[in-house]
């Protein structure tokens, strides 16, 4: 079985879970909010479904670049701080605008997918390891 990057397919299928996952637990709340059918507690419980989705699919892709060799992790950490930056970036550009330009509020939980969104635009830019 081939486990390596970027084709490890035990990887892939747990993250596709993971993100249905994260997507569902979201929809789920919303509606039950909309519908009145969660007494507060209960969603608070259910916060924590996502963010538990989240902290899991982290923990996957850490394993996974740990089993890789150092080339490897130099080439994806570089991504992962590219992808860090960018989203960071947006977040306080949002934040500012919402708070100084009257633009809408964004719900947070959109830097999560912000964040590989980020990871996917940089990745092609980024194939050494070199600065």
């Amino acid at each position: 079985m081939h486990d390596g990057w970027p084709q490890s397919r035990p990887y892939l299928l747990s993250a596709l879970g993971l993100w249905a996952f994260f997507l569902l637990t979201i929809a789920l709340m919303a509606w039950g909010r909309q519908h009145g059918q969660f007494p507060a507690p209960a969603l608070w419980g259910l916060a924590l479904l996502p963010a538990a989705s989240v902290a899991l699919q982290f923990a996957l892709a850490y394993r996974l670049i740990a089993r890789q060799d150092e080339y490897i992790r130099a080439i994806i950490a570089k991504r992962m701080i590219a992808a860090t930056g960018l989203t960071i970036t947006v977040a306080v550009l949002v934040g500012v605008a919402m708070q100084f330009l009257g633009v809408p509020l964004v719900p947070m939980w959109l830097v999560y997918p912000v964040f590989w969104g980020a990871f996917g635009i940089v990745t092609p830019f980024i194939r050494t390891s070199r600065l």
